[in-house]
């Protein structure tokens, strides 16, 4: 079991990690690289899975039909979702919006950390990925970051903070959102109850503790 659940981790590790370390265009780097795409990974894991914990324990084509064909709604919901937000997440990036936010910001005299967390957590509740919403935040800040001359421990706190930013809000445009309240077998308001609060309040506290440090850390 604890193999299936490593299985595509390892080989996306590969397509990562190592692939890199051949030489480019070489069979071993193209092959590598394959087999650690996320679809080809998931996909083989699946394949393993039918195999080892149907085929093997004698289950019939038609009750592993069966038994996956009943994953297929909640699978459904999360990717439609992941899929609707990316789309989203991209509007959100090509019409500006990030940017009029960040000149917003920019213009109130806002602290840099202050504005680098509520920038990242304004772009992730609308458009709910938390990597678009790091990477937006990070672009528009790169600016602001090499015109004040930070060292790099608060560069680096200034990263942090966009992160804790992508932590909050968490709702229903996010696909972390669906996959805590279709498996713990919450309704979406439960989960506007619960999994949302949690999420923000980790993310407010995250940013305090990093603001602490911030301020406590002479720049050189």
């Amino acid at each position: 079991m604890l193999g299936l659940i490593l299985l595509p981790l390892v080989l996306i590790m590969l397509g990562t990690a190592v692939a890199p370390t051949f030489e480019a265009g070489s069979f071993w780097n193209s092959f590598l690289s394959m087999i650690g795409q996320p679809i080809f990974a998931l996909m083989v894991a699946i394949a393993a899975a039918m195999f080892f914990l149907g085929v093997r324990r004698g289950w019939s084509a038609a009750k592993l039909g069966e038994v996956m064909e009943s994953a297929l709604p909640a699978a459904a919901v999360i990717i439609l979702v992941t899929g609707a937000g990316g789309a989203f997440g991209k509007i959100l990036t090509e019409t500006g919006i990030g940017g009029a936010v960040a000149e917003v910001l920019a213009g109130s005299g806002m602290p840099l950390l202050l504005a680098a967390f509520l920038i990242s957590l304004i772009m992730r509740a609308a458009q709910g990925s938390a990597t678009v919403a790091i990477t937006t935040t990070a672009g528009l800040l790169l600016p602001s970051v090499a015109v004040l001359g930070l060292d790099t421990i608060h560069i680096a706190l200034v990263a942090v903070a966009i992160g804790y930013g992508a932590l909050g809000l968490s709702h229903v445009n996010d696909s972390g959102f669906w996959v805590v309240t279709r498996y713990l077998g919450l309704s979406v308001k439960d989960g506007l109850r619960t999994w949302t609060p949690l999420t923000t309040v980790l993310g407010v506290a995250g940013f305090l503790l990093t603001w602490i440090l911030y301020a406590a850390i002479p720049i050189n």
